[in-house]
């Protein structure tokens, strides 16, 4: 089958990459041969390299892995809206496959410095359209209802992180989750899941989020994905056990669709080999 982590990062040294000065984290660094030495026990053949916020627009760590990935990664790049052409066909050219914004509500203690807000859509979608670029945006579900006439508009796919990224404690029959599945259904969505022990008040068995998995399940399997989200770059908290998290995908995922969201799902969205 080969299984695609879909979301992962790359962090280099500090002495050899620079990070923003008003990151909201610090990372440690986690370099792609330790990615593979942990996901591929688990079946992991190809990857996406998300660009993480602490390097804002800076994508020489993303482009380094690419390079290094000897076919079997894509990335997810992050770009100002007035990127140049030549900029976004270097990147193409590399092997991005998306544009990461964000989306945060006024005050959201969550917010993170260094990623480009939404706004900077309107003046990137047609250029990422005429790239077969896609949208990957980081945001809460909670906000998806005052954005969705918009998102189901796109030119483009949209990817949304992390399950939709609101605390699991809201349960699922919220406004913004019914918006999200809207979007899958019946729009240009894809949802990672991925991230779940940050939705979560009650990990490691992160039980609370399990209704949340069910919903996008419900609305479409089809536009799924799944993403370990290593090295698990949490600013608070104790970090997650990848294979912990990877066993939890197994147990909430009835057995027809895991290989379909594992493999099959991602290699279409992701233009990956079959």
């Amino acid at each position: 089958m080969g299984t695609v982590d879909c979301h992962f990062h790359v962090i280099a040294p500090a002495d050899r990459a620079p990070m923003l000065p008003g990151r909201s984290y610090t990372p440690a660094p986690a370099s792609l041969a330790q990615w593979r030495a942990t996901l591929e026990p688990l079946g992991v053949t190809h990857g996406v390299v998300v660009q993480p916020s602490i390097y804002g627009t800076d994508n020489r760590v993303l482009l380094g892995a690419l390079a290094e990935g000897g076919g079997a990664l894509v990335g997810v790049a992050a770009v100002r809206p007035d990127v140049s052409d030549a900029e976004l066909d270097q990147l193409v050219a590399a092997g991005v496959r998306g544009v990461r914004l964000a989306h945060f509500e006024p005050g959201d203690p969550r917010a993170m410095g260094g990623f480009v807000p939404f706004e900077a859509f309107d003046a990137l979608e047609d250029r990422l359209a005429e790239r077969a670029l896609h949208l990957q945006l980081f945001t809460d579900s909670r906000l998806l209802p005052a954005l969705e006439e918009r998102l189901m508009g796109c030119r483009v796919p949209v990817v949304i992180d992390h399950m939709g990224r609101a605390p699991a404690s809201l349960g699922a029959a919220h406004e913004g989750l019914r918006s999200l599945a809207r979007l899958m259904r019946d729009g240009p969505a894809w949802v990672k899941l991925s991230g779940v022990a940050n939705l979560s008040e009650a990990a490691p068995r992160c039980e609370d989020a399990r209704r949340i998995h069910q919903v996008l399940l419900d609305a479409a399997p089809d536009r799924l994905v799944w993403g370990s989200d290593w090295p698990h770059t949490r600013p608070a908290g104790e970090r997650p056990s990848t294979v912990a998290l990877r066993a939890l995908f197994d147990m909430w995922t009835p057995a027809a669709l895991r290989e379909g969201i594992l493999s099959g799902n991602a290699k279409a969205l992701y233009r990956l080999p079959r």
